[in-house]
């Protein structure tokens, strides 16, 4: 009996070394380290989104040309003829006597008149072209493509011929263009009549 119990308790000591070093075993391997990874933000300049308008930029758009701008769009220029400026110079004036009712109570007969109502300087107080535009001279005067100051001759009723001194800058020669105020225009022995020579010359006084 007594070499039992030292074989018991030799195998319960052993069994206990074994425990012993398999618990220090597992508490000795280093705990599994967690790797955190910070993700790095790239900031990437993307495109601007449109707005609730639909309009992609971020500049204010521009501001809508004036109804003069429009209506002599093309004026003096090389995909224009000297008729046709003086076609939209008409329409332009026709425009204008209908869209100022009070226009009828301006003295609007010389270029001056027409020029500064067309600025603005009217009872409605309309701009329709802008101060600098190619058919207006330093001296906020209608010119041609020549910049030769366009002459006007009012026939009453809102009706008006409109004449250019023509390439040689030289008004009441040969090569003056004049429209009539029902879209015709005067050339040759019928260019010069002596009412508007007249009255040129009245005015000039």
């Amino acid at each position: 009996m007594p070499n039992q119990k030292i074989i018991f308790r030799a195998l319960l000591a052993l069994l206990g070394l074994l425990l012993v070093s398999v618990l220090l075993k597992f508490f000795a391997t280093p705990p599994t380290r967690q790797v955190q990874v910070r993700a790095t933000a790239v900031v990437i300049n993307a495109p601007p989104t449109p707005s609730a308008t639909g309009i992609i930029s971020s500049n204010p758009p521009p501001a809508a040309p004036l109804l003069g701008e429009t209506l002599l769009r093309g004026y003096a220029t090389a995909a224009s003829t000297p008729e046709n400026d003086l076609k939209l110079m008409a329409q332009l004036m026709d425009n204008f006597t209908l869209l100022v009712k009070s226009s009828a109570t301006l003295p609007m007969s010389v270029n001056e008149d027409w020029a500064a109502a067309f600025r603005g300087l009217n009872p409605a107080h309309e701009r329709f072209l802008p101060d600098q535009h190619i058919a207006l001279n330093a001296q906020g005067q209608l010119v041609d493509r020549w910049q030769t100051p366009l002459f006007f001759h009012p026939l009453g009723e809102h009706r008006f011929e409109i004449r250019s001194a023509g390439p040689d800058k030289k008004m009441w020669t040969a090569d003056d263009l004049h429209r009539n105020a029902d879209g015709s225009f005067r050339r040759g022995v019928e260019l010069n009549p002596p009412s508007l020579i007249e009255g040129a010359t009245r005015g000039s006084r």
